[in-house]
């Protein structure tokens, strides 16, 4: 299933993450997306954070000269505050969309969300790149926007599903905030361990969280 907006072409991978395309076709050449350099930004923003990102070492990397970024961006000012709004609406925003879209009961929402937040990635709840971008909100006004924002779309997220399930407003926000908690807390612990097998804290999670909560 393909998905488009602002920032091109998006493909739903196995789990329901949106995924970029790696490339896409113009006068019959092929050129890194805008989705890949973001990708790519938000990667290595996860390994030594926003001051040290740059466009050359991206470029390398990715194995394509700069022309090809300033294709999308004039800057990079302009790459990271683009990526940030994309961390922002592909691993927030648009995993909300998938949950409710593919799961009516409230409780299958939550597991998916649950399972997502807990896999090996960057870009989870107390993941690499969230934790880089805490560091920088601190001298940073974008960053600290996006990331207020991404908290609370989470815990929106989670209490509408309490919500649905019986709970009032003010438990569900608490449920929802205690959840994160424990995911982002989960994730930053792990930090050192980034292969654990994390099925046994999914497991406390969901016991915790979803069916003590019924």
């Amino acid at each position: 299933m393909v998905y488009r907006d602002k920032f091109g072409f998006y493909l739903m991978n196995e789990v329901g993450v949106l995924m970029p395309r790696t490339i896409e076709r113009s006068n019959n050449k092929q050129r890194l997306s805008k989705a890949v350099w973001m990708e790519k930004t938000l990667e290595k923003i996860g390994e030594v954070g926003v001051a040290s990102i740059q466009v050359e070492l991206l470029a390398r990397e990715l194995g394509v000269t700069k022309g090809s970024f300033y294709w999308h961006f004039k800057d990079k000012q302009e790459l990271i505050r683009e990526a940030l709004v994309y961390w922002y609406d592909s691993a927030t925003r648009l995993i909300s969309q998938a949950a409710k879209r593919n799961f009516d009961d409230p409780r299958d929402r939550l597991r998916y969300v649950y399972k997502l937040a807990l896999n090996i990635r960057y870009d989870v709840p107390g993941g690499a790149v969230e934790r880089a971008l805490q560091e920088w909100a601190r001298i940073s006004t974008l960053a600290t926007e996006i990331t207020q924002r991404v908290d609370q779309e989470r815990i929106s997220f989670l209490a509408d599903a309490y919500i649905e399930l019986g709970h009032s407003e003010l438990e569900a926000r608490q449920t929802a905030t205690l959840a994160l908690a424990q995911l982002t807390g989960i994730n930053v612990l792990l930090r050192s361990q980034p292969n654990r097998d994390r099925s046994e804290y999914l497991r406390a999670i969901i016991t915790q969280f979803i069916c003590q909560k019924n």
